[in-house]
């Protein structure tokens, strides 16, 4: 039989396949054909240390404090507590990254209405920004509680993830001011709950009119209310371990070596200036938070996890990176490094590395030793600011997968 019938359909459909397959195939190699058993590179995977950090889940915190005169008690407590606060929040499995943010508020009329300092990972900046705060002005009622609210809510760069944690706690004694509606109280207690931010309320003192405005705004968004007395009840706890914790905080502080302009070296030098002239319990309550926040939690990283105040303004600390050392100009070399020979300049870095490793070491054996200590030692108060914290955020981590 012939079979010429079949010739013509079976060249069309031929000729079809290799028509459609060929724009396919440079589809697939926009640039040179690929050999068949070449492997193709594999996409570039972040590191182990930013995987671990990404993985991490993160809790965001700002503080809305009322600065006025009436409120000194507790500012200054927190100034005390800012690191034990942070040290505790960082006791969640998995351990949380955390940021803090900080809005103090008067009333119009005073030397300011609000001062502001933006969410921050780095507690030393924190408390920096802290130690700002001092409390002055008021002497009357109510206070702009609507401006210190909103622009918590609207000016911070909170983080666009519902994953996230957000909470704002106001901290106050007056009710809210009535000054227009661009800073309403309420209709900013409203934006919060839109924006998934948790606001919890903490009275200080007795007033009931203060009591109904933070009541309200606690309620709207799933909040705590707390009153506590008007000094904050923050008292210092003294442990065996602070007193040295605090002498090896303010050694690691001086094995730093902070590169940049003369102005930028000086501001780096200043913050480890600060950091070292900690109180003992602020001091001790300061590396338990950096070994946790900075290891991830892990033990054996918090080793070699640094406690050293971080380089800001675009400054490298040689001590941290030593490897930046080569490629730095020399008249951005810190002073200790001035006009030594480059194997001299490495010799020092490479010196005070490995005094800062043995240090890191011994104040990690101490922060868990005093943790440990503490766990067994004290107990939590029901009107403390720093422990109403505390509650706070446990009962509402949860749900974000962190427990306390």
């Amino acid at each position: 039989m012939s079979l010429k019938f079949l010739v013509r359909p079976v060249l069309a459909a031929a000729l079809a396949t290799v028509t459609l397959a060929a724009p396919l195939a440079v589809a697939q190699t926009p640039n040179a054909p690929v050999a068949p058993n070449q492997e193709q590179p594999a996409p570039e995977k972040p590191s182990q240390e930013a995987q671990q950090k990404q993985d991490r889940p993160q809790i965001e915190v700002v503080f809305v404090l009322d600065t006025t005169g009436s409120m000194s008690g507790l500012i200054e407590g927190a100034k005390q507590k800012i690191f034990s606060i942070a040290s505790r929040i960082a006791t969640g499995k998995p351990t949380p990254r955390l940021k803090v943010g900080l809005v103090g508020y008067r009333d119009v009329g005073d030397a300011y209405v609000t001062k502001r300092f933006d969410l921050s990972e780095d507690l030393d900046t924190v408390f920096t920004h802290l130690r700002q705060f001092r409390a002055d002005g008021g002497g009357d009622t109510p206070e702009h509680v609507g401006r210190g609210l909103g622009e918590a809510v609207s000016k911070m760069s909170w983080s666009d993830s519902r994953q996230t944690m957000k909470i704002i706690f106001l901290v106050g004694d007056a009710p809210p001011a009535k000054r227009g509606d661009q800073w309403s109280f309420k209709t900013w207690a409203q934006t919060a709950r839109e924006r998934h931010i948790v606001v919890n309320t903490v009275r200080c003192g007795a007033d009931e009119e203060t009591a109904t405005a933070w009541k309200y705004a606690a309620k709207l968004t799933d909040g705590t209310f707390d009153t506590i007395n008007q000094q904050g009840g923050m008292l210092a706890v003294a442990t065996p371990y602070d007193a040295e914790l605090a002498k090896v905080n303010a050694e690691i502080a001086t094995k730093t070596l902070y590169t940049g302009s003369a102005a930028v070296q000086a501001e780096n030098k200043g913050r480890a200036a600060q950091m070292a002239t900690l109180a003992p319990e602020a001091a001790a309550e300061r590396i338990s938070y950096m070994k946790k926040a900075r290891s991830g939690g892990s033990a054996a990283g918090a080793k070699m996890a640094s406690s050293a105040p971080a380089a800001v303004r675009g400054a490298v600390d040689l001590v941290e990176k030593p490897e930046a050392l080569a490629k730095m100009d020399a008249k951005e070399l810190p002073m200790e490094l001035q006009g030594l020979k480059k194997e001299e300049q490495a010799a020092k870095v490479k010196q005070l590395a490995d005094e800062r490793k043995a240090l890191e070491e011994k104040a990690a054996k101490l922060a868990a030793d005093r943790d440990y200590w503490r766990a067994k030692n004290v107990a939590e108060k029901k009107d403390s600011f720093d422990d109403n914290v505390m509650k706070s955020v446990r009962a509402q981590a949860a749900s974000y997968g962190v427990a306390y």
